[in-house]
C-alpha cells in the first residue's frame, strides 16, 4: 500500500518559498552610494560657507544690481541710446539679469537639498530665499509699472549684497573665536605637559642624587 503522505511531502517540497535572499553586494553598493552622497553634501555644504564663494555671489548681486540700473536709466532716456539699438541693449541685459538670477535660484535650489529642513531654521537665509524669487518673478513676468518693479528689484538686490557682507563678517568673527578657542586649548595642554616634564625631571634629578649618595 502506498503511503498517501508523500504526495503531500513531495508538494511541500516543490512549494516555492519567500524567503528573500540578501545580496551582500547589493547592499554594499547600496551603503556606498549612502556614503557618496553623504561626502559629497558635506563637500558642497563647506564650498557654500565658504569666504571666496560669499565674494562671488555678492560680485554677482552688485553685476545684477548694476544691470537693472541700466535699464532702468535706459528705459527712462536717462542715459541716450540710439533708438535702433535701445531695444536690443535692453533686451541683452534683460537676459543678462534673468541669466543670474537663475544662478540664484540654482543655488537656493541646493541649499534646499543640502540642508532640508534646517534651511528654514536659517530666517536670514529663509527671507534671503524669498528675496531672490520675488526678483525672479519680477524679472520673467511683465508688469504694468516697471518703474516700482524696477526700483523693487534694486532693493531687493542691495538686501542681498547687505545680507552676504554681513554673513562674511559674522563666518570671519566666527572663524577667529574658533582658532582664538584651539589656540588656548594647545597653550593649556602645553602647559600640563610642560608641568607634567618638570615633574619627571625633578623624579630624575632626585634618583640621580640618591645615586650619587650611595656613592
Amino acid at each position: 500500500m502506498a503511503d498517501a503522505s508523500a504526495p503531500m511531502q513531495n508538494a511541500d517540497k516543490e512549494k516555492p518559498t519567500n524567503i528573500e535572499i540578501e545580496d551582500p553586494e547589493e547592499k554594499q553598493r547600496q551603503e556606498w552610494r549612502w556614503n557618496d552622497w553623504d561626502s559629497i553634501s558635506n563637500n558642497i555644504e563647506h564650498v557654500l560657507e565658504t569666504h571666496r564663494f560669499h565674494v562671488i555671489v555678492i560680485v554677482f548681486v552688485v553685476l545684477d544690481v548694476v544691470i537693472v540700473t541700466l535699464q532702468l536709466l535706459i528705459d527712462h532716456d536717462i542715459i541716450k541710446v540710439d533708438h535702433h539699438k535701445k531695444e536690443h541693449i535692453e533686451h541683452g541685459l534683460h537676459a543678462t539679469s534673468i541669466a543670474i538670477l537663475a544662478l540664484f535660484v540654482v543655488e537656493l535650489m541646493v541649499k534646499l537639498a543640502i540642508f532640508k529642513l534646517q534651511f528654514f531654521k536659517k530666517y536670514f537665509e529663509v527671507f534671503d530665499g524669498i528675496v531672490v524669487i520675488i526678483s525672479f518673478v519680477l524679472d520673467v513676468i511683465p508688469t504694468s509699472d516697471s518703474t516700482a518693479a524696477a526700483e523693487l528689484v534694486i532693493l531687493a538686490r542691495l538686501w542681498r549684497v547687505a545680507r552676504i557682507i554681513n554673513g562674511i563678517i559674522l563666518s570671519i568673527t566666527t572663524a577667529k573665536e574658533e582658532e582664538i578657542g584651539k589656540l588656548k586649548k594647545l597653550n593649556q595642554k602645553l602647559e600640563e605637559d610642560n608641568t607634567r616634564l618638570r615633574g619627571e625631571l625633578e623624579a630624575i634629578n632626585k634618583k640621580l642624587e640618591a645615586l650619587t649618595c650611595d656613592d
